[in-house]
């Protein structure tokens, strides 16, 4: 169960990092809603490091 969580967090990580680049790509990086898609995927970069962080403890 938790791989799997791993898996589809990575996966999201990864489509969301490419919509955030074409939206800089479009807007410019200083525009709010390429802030914003920054600071969500930050937010999933940082749920994803807490996961492997706990998986590591338990390992």
């Amino acid at each position: 169960m938790i791989l799997k969580n791993v898996i589809d967090l990575r996966e999201n990580i990864s489509k969301h990092r490419q919509d955030m680049y074409e939206l800089a790509n479009y807007k410019g990086i200083a525009h709010p809603d390429v802030i914003k898609a920054s600071r969500q995927l930050d937010e999933e970069i940082v749920r994803l490091q807490k996961i492997i962080q706990e998986i590591r403890f338990f390992s």
